[in-house]
């Protein structure tokens, strides 16, 4: 229930505070007077879509607050959003910035729009113009049934398990179709993977064979050079070791004499280490060198191998690599087509499985629930002045030989099961079911909405603790329109109605008026003012609305 809604800056309300309390609450006014602005600000808080434009001209932001009673609602719904009732009551407030962005708070706290809109579906609902044009599209009439019955959920399931079913029909469909080239790509993915990973590629590998092919290339060059340097350090005749030796025993005797001579003679012994180091190094690197034909020719042919590599797959060894990688990981991706084949089709067929329980299901659900349906709305409906009239829900199919086996026929699946539906109806007793969208009037169609919305109420299927009516009596007017205030005012019987209207026969029912009037301020600038009325405020008003003057209203009738 509704118990406080605050309003800041939406439309032309500069500030309005409404308190409200359980049964039928009317609210009135001139065309224009600004009805229309107290339901958009309940939709906001209520979470709906935010259009800048509902922001008063020259405001930086608007805020709605609204704070419910959610004392009556179901155990279920408390046990689910217990954190964020205190006491009882839920206070949820929006906040509109001047670019169109919003912040939500519950209770005080920063929350989600999304936790808005699931906290607040089952609290209130608001029936609007949009109502009596979803009732005036056949394409809806399925989704009246399944509110009626609670069989949202189900057909959510049915509508996730189609999606599923079409994706894996989708994907077989491609994969046949792209049989064979999916098998070219991995015949080539393949032979890649394979090609490389034979050619054993190293990081490096390249350049050391490129350093020892240069070195086999000169080897008998590198061998004459060893040669020559040995000769020339350690020959027999005038070599550099010879000659060293000679001046170390020339400087020895001269040390012997003088010792500050004894520092180059420690150096020139170091000199004949090191020389001698040298030779015995080139002595074996001399030894070491091969004159291998057989080894060029193996790094030639090597070479060659890599070159071609490379420029296949990229320039580089790390890019033959990298190449290998992503060959290995779209192998992955692209299963041997046969097998690939195989496992769609074994999942398209448990998917069409899973679908086909499912749809049945909701289709035995749905035949009950319309059954039933029938039953109530006609009850209704006669409550609302259309006495012996006819409604019920018509179940089409559309016949599919390839599709769900249905009594004995196919019929074509849908997101939404195995039907679709439309009402019928019939004003008048003797006359045949007609398409409600094509026979009933306007003052037909809003009371037909009001019966259906009065049938989930006592199915119990109807959680919502308040529902606002936003001129849905559009249309009707003389007695209908008594009985449609009448009904509401029975279907507001331990809960909580608000209802936008402009007939007097509806407002005069209602436990509590409110009432809602342009001002002009200092300045000549127009504002929405809405208050509600006591008793002489209410006999004005209400002579307003039936155009007479203020005394001739009956002040006996009960309110």
């Amino acid at each position: 229930m509704l118990k406080r809604l605050n309003i800041q800056n939406i439309a032309l309300v500069t500030e309005a505070e409404l308190l409200f309390e359980p049964g039928m609450s009317v609210l009135t006014g001139e065309t224009g007077a600004g009805k229309s602005v107290i339901v958009t600000a309940l939709g906001l808080a209520l979470g709906d879509r935010v259009d800048k434009d509902q922001m008063r001209h020259g405001a930086d932001k608007a805020i709605v607050e609204a704070t419910f009673d959610v004392g009556s609602l179901p155990s279920t719904y408390k046990t689910t959003f217990g954190e964020f009732i205190h006491d009882g009551l839920i206070t949820v407030q929006r906040e509109i910035n001047r670019d169109g962005s919003s912040k939500v708070k519950i209770n005080g706290t920063p929350s989600t729009l999304g936790t808005l809109r699931d906290l607040t579906t089952p609290v209130a609902e608001i029936v609007g113009q949009h109502a009596n044009q979803m009732l005036m599209d056949e394409q809806n009439h399925l989704l009246f049934l399944d509110g009626f019955a609670s069989l949202d959920g189900i057909r959510q399931e049915v509508s996730e398990l189609f999606d599923q079913w079409q994706k894996s029909v989708f994907d077989l469909r491609r994969t046949l179709d792209r049989r064979d080239n999916l098998a070219g790509e991995r015949e080539l993915l393949l032979f890649q993977k394979n090609e490389i990973e034979k050619a054993h590629i190293r990081p490096g590998e390249e350049e050391e064979l490129v350093k020892e092919r240069k070195i086999l290339d000169s080897a008998r060059t590198l061998m004459s050079g060893c040669g020559a340097i040995q000769e020339l350090l350690d020959g027999d005749t005038a070599s550099v070791l010879i000659q060293i030796r000679q001046a170390r025993r020339e400087l020895d005797k001269m040390a012997q004499i003088d010792t500050y001579l004894e520092q180059p003679l420690s150096e020139l012994a170091d000199a004949d280490y090191r020389i001698e180091d040298i030779r015995r190094t080139l002595e074996q690197y001399g030894a070491s060198i091969a004159d291998n034909p057989a080894r060029i020719e193996q790094i030639n042919l090597r070479l060659d191998e890599l070159y071609a590599l490379k420029k296949k797959y990229g320039g580089s060894e790390e890019a033959i690599l990298k190449t290998l990688d992503a060959v290995t990981a779209r192998l992955s991706d692209r299963p041997d087509t046969d097998e690939y084949i195989a496992e769609l089709e074994e999942r398209t067929q448990r998917n069409e499985k899973a679908y086909t329980a499912k749809a049945m299901e909701l289709h035995e659900l749905r035949l009950k629930a319309a059954s039933y349906l029938r039953k109530v709305a006609l009850k209704e409906l006669a409550e609302l002045a259309i006495d012996n009239g006819g409604f019920e829900l018509e179940f089409l199919y559309e016949d599919d030989p390839k599709g769900i086996i249905l009594d004995g026929r196919g019929v074509r699946p849908t997101e939404v099961g195995l039907e679709r539906g439309r009402f019928l109806f019939s004003a008048n007793p003797g006359e045949p079911l007609k398409s409600l969208v094509k026979t009933a009037s306007g003052g037909e169609i809003s009371r037909v909405l009001l019966a259906l919305k009065a049938a989930a109420r006592k199915n119990a299927k109807s959680l919502h603790s308040l529902l606002v009516f936003d001129e849905v009596d559009a249309g009707i007017g003389g007695q209908t329109a008594v009985a449609v205030g009448e009904k509401i005012k029975r279907l507001a019987e331990g809960s909580q109605m608000i209802v936008v209207t402009h007939l007097h026969q509806i407002a005069r029912l209602a436990t509590h008026h409110y009432a809602a009037e342009k001002v002009k301020k200092p300045g000549g600038r127009l504002v929405i003012s809405v208050s509600k009325l006591d008793y002489d405020g209410v006999t004005r008003e209400l002579s307003r609305m039936m155009a007479l003057p203020e005394d001739a209203v009956d002040k006996s009738e009960p309110r």
